[in-house]
């Protein structure tokens, strides 16, 4: 199996993706700046995507990377080094983890920055993988404090309908992606098996939780000044408004096929996540 190392790798999606490749039997190797949070059973690699050297030691050897870098506002920054020392180093594959429609003219710099990427990628002589996951269930974590103390999601897309996906699907297409050539020179993206607003979102978190749960539409600018007030820097709760901003003119009002495509399993609904992940998480938060 391909000589594979994994970026992002103490990430939700980069973790679960380092477990998948061991369990389809691969030896991963792993990049991070924190040796002590990383997965078990892979070979951890210390160093970062602002240290150019460090990116040229991890990779040399190496036959594929999975890049992933997390959302910040120099990321484009970071992949670019990150692509520029794939190929000094002779790697022949990129596995990348993107964004949704992502376009260097797209509604939010998270887009932008994409779009960017995906460009750079195309200039190269890589073979290149291209994912782009919908707006992930996972977020919804945010809205937990309020969900358990309010009954409420509060957040900013009005009636606006999307293809949110789980990104442990996120992980399994990428695991597929990087042991096999079938999905070469592709760029896929990744939804779950509905569109939906946020009021079947609640109904959904509702029946998971045993309760009821409602959605209130608040401005995208009051989603970001709540995402500062837990801590977010000014970029983070930028692109989050914009992002609302956007879904609510429909942005994100589609699905796609393949995650089943990709990993021969239907992507999971909201109403999976919301019994499997967030149910469970909300009772060792109560």
């Amino acid at each position: 199996m391909a000589n594979i190392i994994v970026t992002g790798a103490t990430g939700t999606i980069g973790r679960r993706v380092v477990e998948g490749l061991i369990d389809r039997g691969a030896s991963p190797a792993l990049l991070t700046r924190n040796p002590a949070s990383a997965p078990g059973g892979a070979e951890v690699l210390t160093g970062s995507f602002e240290d150019a050297d460090s990116l040229g030691r991890a990779f040399a050897g190496k036959d594929t990377v999975v890049l992933i870098t997390p959302a910040n506002a120099r990321a484009d920054e970071q992949a670019a080094r990150a692509i520029d020392a794939a190929e000094a180093a002779g790697v022949r594959k990129l596995v990348r983890i993107s964004a949704l429609k992502a376009d260097p003219d797209g509604p939010t710099d998270n887009t932008r920055q994409h779009g960017r990427t995906e460009a750079k990628l195309a200039a190269t002589k890589l073979t290149t993988v291209i994912l782009r996951p919908h707006f992930f269930m996972q977020n919804l974590f945010m809205a937990l404090p309020t969900i358990l103390a309010q009954g409420k999601i509060f957040f900013g897309v009005g009636d606006g309908k999307l293809g949110l996906v789980d990104t442990r699907d996120v992980s399994d297409a990428a695991v597929v992606a990087a042991t096999t050539d079938t999905f070469d020179g592709g760029t896929f993206e990744l939804t779950g098996p509905a569109s939906v607003d946020y009021h079947a979102v609640a109904a959904a978190v509702g029946r998971a939780l045993g309760r009821e749960v409602g959605y209130v539409p608040v401005p995208p600018e009051a989603v970001a000044e709540t995402v500062r007030s837990f801590g977010a820097d000014d970029w983070t709760a930028g692109i989050l408004r914009d992002y609302c901003a956007a879904y609510a003119r429909g942005f994100g009002d589609f699905v796609t096929e393949n995650v089943q495509r990709i990993t021969g399993h239907a992507p999971r609904s909201i109403d999976d996540f919301a019994r499997e992940v967030l149910a469970p998480a909300s009772r060792s938060a109560a």
